[in-house]
């Protein structure tokens, strides 16, 4: 019985010492078999290996469901846990460690409008898209170019074709290569790669793409596009110095930026209950979110229809959070009244010099506030929700 006994435990034991999941310490080759007849690829530092098997004292088997199975030689770079005192090589080319865009081992997307798919083929469902020149966090790089590579993507995981990853581009070069381009298929491609790479660099170079974007816009009959790409890049360039950005508190003080109901601007201390329901209606929930930072002491979340408030308890008025724009709704700047039919265009030109971020894929833009901002968001060309968001 004592034998018996003996001998479950070391086959329990010899599984769980099996089956295992460890992390890379240094970048480490992958091969095609246990005798490392051909390498396969690199797998970086900090990889997260599950379903590791060992099959001998200097041979690990990793099974892993995309990748099939491939066999690690450098049993000593495999860890159960990283520390900062792990030394580490260079990964080699083309992949890079980490940079100003990115803190881990990484590449950047080379074409325009990359499609992540939910699974490693092309017939597989879209999930998301990267721009050009996007960062991209890699565990592993496969050496087959026709390979696909996991990411990281919107919280979960997605799959794009490794060949369209690598170094950087160059924004002057893909200029360059749009200025040479002959036919029109070529000009819109390096166009595409311009404007993306534009978003995904400085401001300085993203107003220079922008401008760049409006001249091919205007040749291609596509003036609106042309005058809203002119005005972005206006904006980029007279973004506020760090020191400027209390304008809007300054305006504010003066009762020349804020919500307005009905062109009336929002009180200090906030709007009564029977101001917002002629605008809003009745009121349609209240609670009081614990892990809001927005709120104080006797404080809470007050949901109408199109716009949500903070509820101040003690003194019963409430100020704006989130406002669908419509019914009088709507919002002042200096001298001027935004409102439902405000167009990208009018917001530009009245938000130069207070604009501090613009959000392309989002349609939307950001003037700071203090602590706080105001994030202007619009759709089909006009002005649809203003949203004060609280940074804490």
């Amino acid at each position: 019985m004592k034998q018996t006994i003996g001998i479950l435990c070391f086959l329990i034991s010899a599984c769980a010492l099996g089956q295992s999941k460890l992390y890379v310490s240094t970048p480490t080759v992958a091969y095609n078999d246990a005798t490392g007849t051909t390498q396969v690829g690199i797998y970086t530092r900090g990889a997260y290996l599950e379903n590791v098997e060992k099959v001998n004292k200097d041979v690990f088997k990793i099974t892993n469901e995309f990748l099939g199975t491939t066999y690690i030689l450098d049993t000593e770079n495999l860890k159960e846990v990283l520390v900062s005192q792990d030394v580490s090589e260079a990964s080699p080319a083309p992949i890079i460690d980490f940079d100003d865009y990115y803190g881990s081992p990484h590449l950047f997307t080379v074409v325009g409008g990359l499609k992540v798919r939910k699974e490693p083929n092309h017939q597989s469902e879209t999930i998301g898209v990267l721009y050009n020149g996007t960062p991209v966090g890699i565990d592993y790089y496969p050496y087959d170019k026709e390979a696909w590579t996991k990411i990281q993507f919107n919280e979960g995981q997605g799959y794009i074709p490794v060949k369209y990853l690598g170094k950087r581009p160059n924004l002057n070069s893909l200029i360059t290569s749009y200025k040479k381009a002959t036919e029109a298929k070529d000009q819109k491609r390096f166009m595409q790669r311009i404007v993306e790479l534009g978003w995904n660099s400085n401001d300085d170079d993203n107003a220079k793409a922008l401008l760049i974007f409006a001249d091919y816009a205007d040749k291609n009959a596509q003036p609106e596009r042309a005058a809203i790409a002119r005005l972005q890049s206006e904006v980029l360039k007279a973004i506020p110095e760090d020191e400027e950005f209390d304008k809007t508190l300054s305006l504010i003080s003066k009762k020349l930026f804020g919500f307005t109901l009905n062109n009336v601007i929002e009180p200090k201390k906030g709007f009564s209950l029977a101001t917002l329901e002629k605008t809003f209606g009745k009121i349609k929930d209240s609670y009081a979110h614990l892990d809001d930072c927005a709120l104080g002491d006797y404080e809470s979340n007050i949901l109408f229809a199109s716009a949500e408030c903070i509820g101040h308890d003690i003194n019963k008025t409430y100020t704006l959070r989130i406002v669908q724009m419509g019914n009088g709704a709507g919002f002042k700047i200096n001298n001027s009244i935004l409102d439902e039919n405000t167009t990208e265009k009018e917001f530009l030109k009245t938000g130069k010099g207070l604009i501090n971020t613009i959000l392309s894929t989002d349609k939307a833009y950001q003037i700071p506030a203090g602590d706080s901002a105001y994030r202007f968001t619009f759709k089909d060309g006009k002005l649809s929700k203003i949203e004060l968001i609280y940074f804490c």
